[in-house]
């Protein structure tokens, strides 16, 4: 050992409360990843809403908004925006755009983002 180097050993408190720090910030990372895509699937439901109300054959052009959706986000993200997929993003905006949603362990995050109507999930 070179006579530089200092011996000493750190205390296991101390390297368990470093392990507890990385395990909570990891799980705030996942949560605020999955609040993400929440947000996310909003406002690609309310995004196709939108669309649809524009045409005259909203039945028809709704189906077909979906599909051709679906074939251009499926190739650059992979698998999940397929048509059904889709639907239920349109139908969770349709359910939660009138009502509020809230979870309290999202109101510990600051500068949540908000959707495309200022609306915030907290």
């Amino acid at each position: 050992m070179d006579r530089n180097e200092l011996v000493f050993s750190l205390s296991s408190d101390f390297m368990e409360g470093i392990s507890k720090i990385l395990e909570e910030a990891r799980r705030n990372a996942k949560t605020a990843v999955n609040l993400s895509m929440v947000y996310a699937y909003y406002e690609i439901g309310r995004k196709i809403i939108e669309e649809e109300q524009n045409g005259e054959n909203r039945a028809a052009y709704g189906k077909q908004i979906l599909k051709e959706l679906s074939k251009y986000l499926t190739p650059k993200y992979g698998k999940g925006y397929s048509a059904e997929n889709l639907k239920l993003m349109r139908r969770f905006y349709a359910v939660y755009s009138q009502d509020q949603i809230g979870e309290t362990v999202f109101t510990q995050f600051k500068d949540l983002p908000a959707v495309g109507i200022g609306r915030k999930f907290f």
